[in-house]
């Protein structure tokens, strides 16, 4: 990996996360990405629910991969696929992921933002902590 390839995660609006059912099977979904310096000039990070298939898959397995992608998962041609190694995290530290979420994102973030609260009052959701992943990318 080098430096642009980082470069391309890091300019992303969306990347496909990929990562591992216990039967071996990759699992690629599209998420929102921001990059968190001031864990490592290596270190990115999206929100997620708490109950979300890649927290359970996450449990078994810290291996992922990454790609630069669009709103429906299809990868960018030519972009670099980066291997790398996910935590789920909550509280406080996941606060931080979402508030720089909120910040790159701006508008687009709030009217999301909305939703989620909507699902959360009245969902499966409901008074679950705040959750997300942070990946850090093998350099």
């Amino acid at each position: 990996m080098n430096t642009s390839d980082i470069s391309a995660v890091r300019a992303a609006k969306y990347i496909s996360f990929v990562s591992t059912r216990k039967n071996g099977t990759p699992i690629a979904t599209p998420v929102w990405v921001v990059p968190l310096a001031y864990l490592g000039p290596n270190v990115f990070g999206f929100t997620i629910d708490a109950n979300a298939g890649k927290a359970k898959r996450l449990a078994h397995t810290s291996a992922v991969t990454v790609q630069p992608c669009d709103i429906r998962g299809r990868t960018t041609e030519g972009s670099p696929i980066i291997s790398g190694q996910a935590v789920v995290i909550s509280g406080t530290e996941a606060e931080k992921v979402r508030d720089a979420i909120a910040a790159k994102y701006g508008f687009t973030y709030t009217v999301f933002s909305i939703y989620l609260w909507v699902s959360e009052r009245f969902g499966k959701s409901k008074d679950q902590p705040e959750t997300a992943v942070v990946v850090t990318l093998n350099a």
